[in-house]
């Protein structure tokens, strides 16, 4: 660009040229389309971090809103069932302001993000890959690069690693300073007072430092790799077991695409985490390479295996996972799913915590201390009690000094290369491919893996695991008695309204009518047989059957990870579309209902990469359909399937059913959800409902011109309300539609926690995401939605119950099945 352009274009990230469709100054537009908020300014509280994080996006004083967020907790609180407080959860809003409104030009906000960072190791790894993720904006093999954040990201990461050097990334110190003033059990703090030293005064948020075992054995280097077979051939498990935890040494991890020779890695697990998953994602580029991919993404793994164990961990929020260490990756139990341009393949890890491996009895007690708040103001700089390195704070201090671009320089260069982005960001408009999404990892296939490449079975990919919290069960809400004169009876239904209550008895002692009467009674061999072909491995057998080889089974806190690897698609809003799906989840739980929703983690580890939570023991909607037609055509329809597989707990089933259900449409409602065919809807084996894939939501739907789905409020066809006795069952007049009131009420209660975070996202990502294309009216449509125009709760009623009559198997959700199903075969 000639330096004239320059100077006209400094200081404007609008485009020059306004075309149709476009959204100029989307983030210009903060204080315009927030100003809503600025009135509600007053004593917030710490852990009010929604309010905080508006403050930023629309206070003048930007230093203030910076001091309020030195006040926030950064890390969740597992303890208080994932109601999320926390800085870290809104990690996406905060890169977001800093990248798109501030320009990395924001000293004092990059100060605290790096201050944040230096004392959460989590929270510094989300924010590095929140960060390399909007490095580039990509949109189909366009791309445009934003060199000042790669430079940015470049220096966050060389200040990360200093900071974390020679520490693993597991906390045995973690949080020492609130165990300190606990009173505790004598052994844990024996245990952890024993502990060398070594800048431990830097390290009691950071994690704990490396303490090596001057023995490893073979076993631990061997396994994994493909010297393992040979070595273990003729040998009892109970041969290559390992005895001692100890032996274990969490070493860095060294890339296995280094070409390098003369590298040496840093002593810290930060690189060695970013190390471990580049080459996770690298490998989907590897694969194109080959012509027999299975075989070569397991000689692949095998090869990355040789650098395990090592301080890596899979960076998930959810705490049955969060604190791991990955031992090594199960290469026979990965497959490649190969599309037309990509190489997605599913990846199976065992992993373990060491920090709890001696102290077992202790884990509720280290777990209990890990969900106490960390705040950056915590940070103590007194002789007494110096809780930061003196290295850290003079790094802080000559921050600016150290930069090697100007601010000026970071403004300038960020509004030039933004320019670019106009050329692309309509481009996605109705072209994604359909057949890539993760709905074609849930096919069945056989118990056991075999050796044999799978190349002419790849769509045969195992259901993994999502190990949720405990939903609430047991609970459902009974507003009304009867809906057959509801228009005609408002008042009546707003008195019963108020007078309803969460009832557990009501429901259980229905199990008769639930049944019906309906339904085969199946033998055992015929029930396994089913559960087999349909749900696959049960996740419990198969970590039984992969932990019987491993000669890491001795450890105590040994478990799997499932996950599903994904490049060359835009993760940044399926990510997005989880984080509202998590808040719709909170608010559920906030007001006691009982609404299930079994969602799963997204994270972007890059432009266009990252990594996909599995869900175990379910199956899509479209491979059930297919089984029924094929190979169990005993059952009529998936009804009766649905009531002949669950006989014997059908009122729990039933109940698990009917509350996902509530809870997804409703969810697909407000955010409008589209592509709900068949292969983005699952089944477990209790009878939840679960949706995946998130490409098309808010303002995007698939169909090219022929929006089969864009007039359905959500989709609820006959083949779903069956289950439930039909359209005039019980459980359908009596359960579905009054929770669906009820979840509709809690969700315009709380739709703020909504709209801010679409918002916030808006203004920045407005020009990046496909879910924005609408642009504002996207956002007004939103606040429409939580908001229609009636006077009262029971013209309220009224309005959700003909919300759910026009979606009760409407013609064109029915229809855009008809399309998918002879356009990519997924059965309806």
């Amino acid at each position: 660009m000639q330096k004239s352009n320059l100077n006209k274009n400094q200081g404007c990230l609008c485009f020059g040229k306004k075309q149709k469709g476009e959204f100029p100054k989307t983030f210009k537009k903060s204080g315009k389309i927030l100003k809503k908020y600025k009135d509600n300014n007053l004593d917030i509280q710490d852990e009010a971090i929604l309010e905080v994080m508006i403050r930023l996006y629309i206070s003048e004083n930007k230093g203030k809103a910076i001091e309020m967020l030195q006040r926030c907790r950064i890390n969740p609180n597992f303890e208080a069932n994932l109601i999320r407080n926390d800085l870290e959860y809104f990690i996406p809003q905060l890169i977001n302001y800093l990248v798109f409104h501030q320009q990395l030009s924001d000293e004092k906000l990059i100060s605290f993000i790096n201050q944040a960072s230096k004392i959460d190791f989590f929270f510094a790894h989300l924010v590095y890959f929140q960060l390399k993720s909007l490095s580039q904006i990509v949109a189909h093999n366009n791309k445009v690069e934003l060199k000042i954040v790669q430079k940015f990201v470049q220096e966050f990461e060389e200040k990360m690693s200093q900071n974390y050097l020679g520490n693993l990334l597991i906390a045995t110190q973690f949080l020492k300073i609130h165990l300190e003033d606990s009173q505790q059990s004598s052994s844990l703090n024996k245990s952890i007072s024993s502990l060398p030293s070594k800048k431990i005064k830097q390290e009691v948020y950071q994690g704990s430092i490396r303490i090596k075992s001057f023995k490893q054995i073979e076993i631990v280097k061997l396994y994994g790799t493909s010297a393992w077979e040979k070595q273990i051939s003729d040998k009892s498990p109970s041969q290559y077991l390992l005895r001692n935890y100890e032996d274990i040494v969490l070493d860095d991890y060294n890339s296995i695409f280094n070409k390098d020779e003369d590298f040496k890695p840093i002593d810290t697990a930060f690189l060695s985490n970013i190390a471990f998953w580049n080459d996770i994602t690298n490998i989907c580029e590897e694969l194109s390479k080959s012509n027999t991919k299975t075989l070569y993404l397991q000689s692949l793994l095998n090869k990355m295996n040789a650098n395990l164990p090592a301080a890596v961990y899979v960076p998930f929020v959810k705490n049955s996972i969060r604190s791991y260490a990955v031992l090594n990756i199960v290469s026979k139990e990965s497959r490649v799913f190969s599309t037309k341009m990509r190489s997605p393949y599913s990846l199976t890890l065992e992993i373990y915590r060491p920090e709890i491996e001696g102290n077992y009895n202790e884990q509720q007690i280290l777990d209990k201390q890990m969900s106490l708040a960390i705040k950056a103001n915590m940070i103590k700089t007194d002789n007494n009690n110096n809780y930061q390195s003196q290295s850290i704070i003079q790094e802080e201090q000559i921050s600016q000094l150290n930069r090697t671009f100007s601010l000026a320089e970071a403004q300038t260069t960020f509004n030039n290369e933004f320019q670019n982005i106009k050329f692309y960001q309509f481009n996605y408009f109705n072209n994604e491919q359909e057949s890539d999404g993760i709905g074609l990892f849930y096919n069945n296939r056989e118990i056991n893996n075999t050796n044999q490449d799978q190349e002419q079975s790849d769509q045969a990919i195992d259901q993994q695991l999502i190990i949720q919290q405990p939903s609430i069960l047991n609970q459902t809400d009974y507003l009304l008695s009867d809906n057959r004169s509801q228009q005609n009876n408002n008042e009546r239904m707003s008195q019963q309204l108020n007078q309803s209550k969460l009832e557990t008895s009501s429901f259980n002692s229905n199990v008769s009518y639930l049944q019906d009467g309906k339904g085969l009674i199946l033998s055992q061999e015929e029930y396994l047989e089913i559960k087999q072909t349909i749900f696959g491995e049960n996740s419990l057998a198969q970590q039984e059957r992969i932990k019987k080889q491993s000669p890491f089974q001795t450890l105590k806190s040994w478990k799997l990870v499932h996950l599903i690897i994904k490049t060359g698609d835009n993760l940044k809003q399926e990510q997005f579309a989880l984080q509202l799906i998590c808040q719709f989840d909170q608010i559920f739980k906030k007001e006691g209902l009982p609404l299930q929703l079994r969602y799963y983690e997204v994270l972007s580890l890059g432009p266009d990469c990252g990594m996909i939570e599995m869900i175990k023991n379910a199956t899509t909607i479209d491979s059930l359909q297919k089984n029924l037609q094929k190979k169990f055509t005993q059952f009529s329809d998936f009804s009766d399937f649905f009531r002949s597989f669950f006989r014997n707990n059908i009122g729990q089933a039933l109940q698990n059913y009917v509350q996902s259900l509530v809870a997804y449409c409703l969810v697909c409602y407000f955010l409008q959800v589209k592509d709900r065919h068949n292969g983005n809807i699952l089944l477990d084996d209790e009878g939840h409902l679960i949706h995946i894939d998130f490409g098309f939501f808010l303002s995007i739907a698939p169909g090219k011109g022929m929006e089969f789905e864009g007039k359905v409020p959500f989709k609820l066809l006959s083949d779903y309300i069956k289950v439930l006795g039909g359209v005039k069952g019980k459980l359908f007049q009596d359960h579905f539609r009054k929770l669906f009131y009820k979840g509709f009420k809690a969700c315009q209660k709380h739709q703020n926690e909504i709209l801010l975070l679409v918002e916030m996202m808006f203004t920045g990502h407005g020009t990046t995401l496909p879910c924005f294309q609408k642009g504002e009216i996207a956002l007004k449509e939103l606040e429409n939605r939580f908001n229609p125009k009636v006077a009262s709760d029971a013209e309220l009623f009224v309005y959700v119950q003909e919300l759910i009559n026009k979606s009760l198997d409407n013609w064109r959700a029915r229809w855009y099945d008809k399309f998918q199903y002879f356009a990519q075969g997924i059965f309806y």
